[in-house]
């Protein structure tokens, strides 16, 4: 009897229910090509907490399904949870069609679950292809998008994410576009922006009335640029402000009409080729650079004073590629120009300096006619304003580099991150009062969120309100926990209160730099005893003074404050982070019969004479004086000593300068060391004495304060180190953005074999503590350890 060729396997049915970034990444597609290719039925369905799958067929293609699902995935997508089990074989057709459903919408009432929103990405190669083809019907479409780029956070409403839950409702797709839409192969299979000339959203250059300029609007604003004048540009998270960074005249003119006289500006370069024309690009960040994320990139300058005006104080330039189609189409548009081609745009957030990001047309209308000459926009809404994530290239060594956030927004947001614990009920973390973030915690995941500024401006305060009140409602999460810094006039820990109050829940102050220390440790998923060196400007301390160069010893959910710096005394307490004269002035009353009334250095410091008697006064007679073990003060007050500046216009300008002047030094450094460590107190004294000396200009200076601080911070750690039995130190705090303090004080705490771990997620400044806040709150709750 001959055997049959052809064996009938029996059919099985596998369900799957995974979570994590797996809507709008045009995973439903994925996964009905992969379905119906292997001749499985079934469906795909997006639901409130992710996708929900379900295969049936023989045996040997689920399994390479299922194989295939796990492993190899959209560009976009990211699993935060992926589960699988079999379950009985429905009685249907085995050559019934694999489907793709209807998504389940969310209820009101219905128990929280975990949600993932996706992030907003560059525009993908496929898409500009398209968009520089004259044949497609796309050609020169400023708002390409398909399901590998594009917006998503900016403009969803609600979740699932589906076309009528995001700003791009109302346009009604044409027939083709429908056509796309909705065949499952099509790479715009259910990419919810796609849109074309005909049925979407129209760009347009206008003037600061609102009128529209005649001629086509990507070559009027190239050549407005070019002119240099100052066009705004709408974005993905919002309106950027825009001007040729060659033409300082007009980079003057940007500074004086935003009020944004001294901080740094970004730089958007053509293409690869200009921006690594311009700073010195580590692998690394030459990666990060052209991923989909697209961030600011801070690097060193090749020629730092290439564009005078654009980066005062500093040697670095921030660079960043074009990652929408309008900006890739404005430099496009110089190929049709009788001029020369603008390689490098001025492009920063069109906001007020410290006021959030202007996203609105409405608002831009009435708070940018005044700086810009036009303004490029279209009228897809953005639901909310996102800022442009920075990072900053870190050479440790030859073969060591690192990324370090500066500013996480646009590209990173709201993707989650994990904590080494999971905590029983959700809860949020409302973060410092300076580059604020807030995070709501579920389970073992933190979705952090994008960059709100500093909440002493009435306009940031209210947008952080409205950021939790968003993230709330989008991830349907009710906290029954808030976490808040210690900092009792911090808006946000009022905030804090009041919010608890009416929400009625529990209420868990988090130590400053304990955050701090908790975000790194976290990150990297410490959680035995670890030392963390936190050096950072300011920070409420438990013996309620002003802390910020703190050795802690921490397990995330407790510290210890093991050393710390030797306590300036402050007058005027606070305005001494913006009058750097004020913290040189305290550093110098400590030298040792100094004559305050009389000594030269103290009338080089403060010239006026006024101001100097009073702020001797004050020292003198001890009359609102502040101790502060801040770090970032003794950079200020190095700064006000040396001459290189006497006034901290935005945050961290002097330590800024400073770093930029010791990497220039050329003058041997000494061998001896200028402090003392005692009782885990470190004093600066001594180095005190050879600053002012005549021989100390700034640049040396600048280096040799670099040099003994970062001693002096590795030497309290070493000795805690060795007395502890503790070989893992952390750094954090937004002192340690300062690379060359890192890869020193990083370079001798490995010369005694401990392990140093720095941040390479959150931001080390004060963006990264609501991060820290969440990971101290999961622990003290409680929780089982996480493995993820």
């Amino acid at each position: 009897m001959s055997r049959s060729s052809h064996v009938i396997q029996p059919q099985s049915r596998r369900q799957f229910q995974i979570q994590g970034q797996v809507q709008g990444v045009g995973f439903r597609p994925f996964v009905f090509r992969l379905a119906s290719d292997l001749g499985l039925s079934g469906f795909v369905r997006n639901e409130p907490q992710g996708v929900w799958v379900e295969v049936q067929g023989d045996f040997d293609s689920i399994q390479r399904f299922t194989i295939a699902i796990e492993q190899d995935r959209p560009t976009l997508a990211n699993y935060d949870r992926f589960v699988f089990e079999d379950i009985p074989v429905k009685d249907i057709p085995t050559n019934s069609p694999f489907e793709i459903r209807a998504s389940i919408q969310r209820h009101r009432r219905s128990k929280a679950i975990n949600k993932t929103v996706t992030v907003d990405t560059a525009v993908c190669p496929d898409c500009l292809a398209e968009m520089r083809d004259p044949d497609n019907k796309r050609h020169r479409y400023g708002l390409i998008n398909c399901t590998n780029c594009g917006p998503r956070f900016s403009i969803i409403t609600d979740v699932p994410y589906d076309r009528p839950s995001t700003s791009m409702a109302h346009f009604k797709m044409c027939l083709p576009c429908m056509q796309e839409y909705t065949a499952p192969r099509d790479r715009r299979f259910h990419a919810q922006p796609t849109a074309c000339h005909d049925c979407g959203p129209q760009v347009s250059l206008v003037d600061v009335h609102g009128q529209p300029v005649d001629g086509d609007p990507y070559e009027k604003t190239a050549a407005m640029l070019a002119a240099g004048r100052i066009v705004g540009i709408k974005g993905i998270g919002g309106f950027h402000l825009a001007v040729r960074a060659d033409d300082s005249q007009a980079v003057q003119r940007l500074r004086e009409l935003k009020h944004r006289e001294h901080k740094p500006f970004a730089l958007l370069c053509r293409d690869m080729d200009v921006a690594q024309s311009l700073v010195n690009l580590t692998k690394l960040a030459k990666t990060h650079l052209q991923e989909n994320t697209r961030p600011i990139v801070l690097a060193t300058a090749k020629d730092p004073n290439q564009f005078p005006g654009v980066n005062p104080g500093t040697d670095r330039f921030g660079v960043m590629l074009p990652y929408t189609p309008i900006q890739h189409l404005i430099f496009d548009a110089y190929e049709q120009l009788d001029c020369e081609p603008v390689d490098v745009l001025v492009m920063t957030s069109a906001n007020i300096s410290g006021e959030p990001l202007i996203h609105s047309n409405d608002d831009a209308l009435t708070h940018m006619a005044g700086i810009c000459d036009a303004i490029l926009w279209h009228d897809r809404d953005i639901v909310r304003s996102i800022d442009d994530s920075v990072l900053l290239s870190m050479q440790m060594s030859e073969t060591e580099e690192y990324m370090l956030p500066i500013r996480r927004a646009r590209g990173f947001v709201p993707s989650t991150l994990k904590l080494p614990s999971a905590v029983a009920t959700p809860g949020l973390c409302v973060g410092g009062e300076l580059k604020n973030t807030v995070a709501l915690v579920r389970d073992n995941e933190v979705i952090l969120s994008h960059h709100i500024g500093d909440l002493t401006h009435t306009k940031s305060y209210q947008y952080f309100q409205t950021v939790i009140e968003d993230l709330c409602r989008l991830h349907d999460i009710k906290p029954q926990w808030i976490a808040h810094d210690l900092h009792p006039v911090y808006m946000s820990s009022q905030y804090a209160r009041s919010l608890a109050a009416r929400w009625d829940v529990r209420l868990l102050g988090v130590q400053h730099h304990h955050a701090h220390a908790a975000a790194v440790l976290a990150e990297h998923k410490i959680t035995e005893p670890a030392l963390a060196l936190v050096c950072d400007g300011v920070g409420m301390g438990e013996d309620d003074t002003s802390w910020g160069g703190e050795l802690i010893l921490s397990n995330v959910a407790d510290f210890y404050r093991m050393g710390h710096l030797k306590p300036l005394m402050l007058p005027g307490g606070d305005s001494a982070a913006r009058d750097t004269r004020r913290c040189g002035l305290a550093w110098l009353s400590q030298l040792p019969g100094i004559d305050l009334d009389q000594s030269e250095i103290v009338k080089r410091v403060v010239t006026d004479d006024a101001s100097r008697m009073m702020l001797v006064n004050m020292l003198k007679r001890n009359v609102n004086l502040h101790p502060s073990s801040s770090a970032g003060r003794y950079f200020d007050a190095v700064a006000a000593i040396l001459g290189v500046c006497n006034f901290n216009h935005y945050e961290a300008q002097a330590p800024m300068a400073l770093e930029k002047l010791a990497r220039s030094n050329d003058r041997d450094l000494p061998s001896a060391s200028l402090y003392n460590i005692k009782h885990g107190v470190l004093d600066l004294t001594p180095l005190l004495g050879a600053l002012i000396l005549d021989d100390v200009n700034a640049v040396y200076g600048a280096d040799l304060f670099h040099q003994q601080l970062s001693r002096g911070l590795a030497e309290m750690a070493i000795i805690q180190a060795m007395q502890s039995k503790i070989d893992v130190v952390a750094l954090s705090g937004g002192v340690f953005c300062n690379s060359l303090l890192t890869q020193r004080v990083t370079e001798l705490l490995r010369r005694a074999n401990l392990q140093v771990y720095i941040h390479q997620q959150v931001p080390a400044n004060d963006g990264g503590l609501a991060y820290g806040q969440a990971a101290v709150a999961s622990a003290r709750i409680g929780g089982p350890v996480s493995c993820v």
